[in-house]
């Protein structure tokens, strides 16, 4: 009759099994910085996860990073965010790009998007006592366009609040004019505007 494992072999057998089997599903793809942390642990400077296809999935990196749609590769230079943010970016089953979340000094966001552009933010700044919050809806372009030919979308409707202007919401027409807004300012005071395409204000209740 042979001995029971060591419970030390036993629970070293249990992790590489876990371990296995994660494998069979995602692989994990990770970069190091160049030079390692003083007491010998490995720095990493971003995180990628992939499908069994090769197809990234979710990435973390402390770098602005290139943006993935539908096969194509656009410069992280064209990348909205602070050049050395924390990034976390999902992708679809085809590795195209669909939301994330980003972190720097003075701001934060949280965006989803559409097949080919972005679709809704939401987005914090501050710099000492100031600040601002928003939620931006952008118009859908035409799925059917390559992303690097999407023309900019108009903003449709935007929420906002700011230390200086109080709390705003704007309803845009197809061009992104404002047409109704809705606003509490800074001292209190509430109004309702409607506008007309030029801009004018054509009723007003305060």
């Amino acid at each position: 009759m042979t001995s029971p494992l060591p419970r030390r072999t036993a629970m070293r057998a249990a992790a590489v099994a876990a371990t296995t089997a994660f494998a069979a599903t995602t692989a994990v793809v990770a970069t190091p910085a160049a030079n390692a942390e003083s007491r010998g642990k490995e720095v990493r400077e971003s995180f990628t996860v992939r499908d069994r296809r090769g197809r990234q999935r979710v990435l973390a990196d402390t770098r602005r990073p290139p943006v993935l749609i539908g096969g194509e590769v656009i410069p992280a230079e064209q990348r909205q965010g602070p050049e050395h943010g924390t990034y976390l970016i999902f992708n679809d089953e085809n590795g195209s790009e669909r939301g994330g979340v980003v972190a720097g000094a003075s701001e934060a966001s949280l965006s989803l998007d559409y097949v080919n552009a972005q679709a809704l933010t939401l987005g914090t700044k501050w710099q000492g006592e100031h600040g601002a919050a928003a939620l931006f809806f952008k118009q859908m372009p035409d799925p059917g366009l390559p992303a690097g030919q999407t023309p900019p979308m108009p903003t449709r409707v935007e929420l906002v609040w700011s230390t200086g202007d109080g709390a705003v919401l704007a309803l845009n027409d197809s061009k992104g004019r404002p047409r109704i807004v809705l606003s509490v300012d800074a001292g209190d005071v509430p109004s309702i505007r409607v506008l007309d395409e030029h801009g004018a204000v054509t009723s007003r209740l305060l």
